[in-house]
């Protein structure tokens, strides 16, 4: 199933505050993963990526 836009907009917020904060929940991970891993979420293939 696909993420709701309001589901999307909780995603890319947490991405902001992370980015003001200069921290990363996955610093270990690609910046190809972490956008293969967001598409994926929102053609509904995978999960929210930035669920733990």
């Amino acid at each position: 199933m696909r993420p709701t836009d309001e589901e999307i907009d909780n995603v890319l917020n947490q991405c902001v505050e992370s980015e003001e904060e200069g921290a990363s929940r996955w610093p270990g991970m690609t910046f190809e993963q972490g956008v293969k891993a967001a598409l994926e979420w929102m053609q509904g293939y995978g999960p929210n990526p930035l669920e733990d």
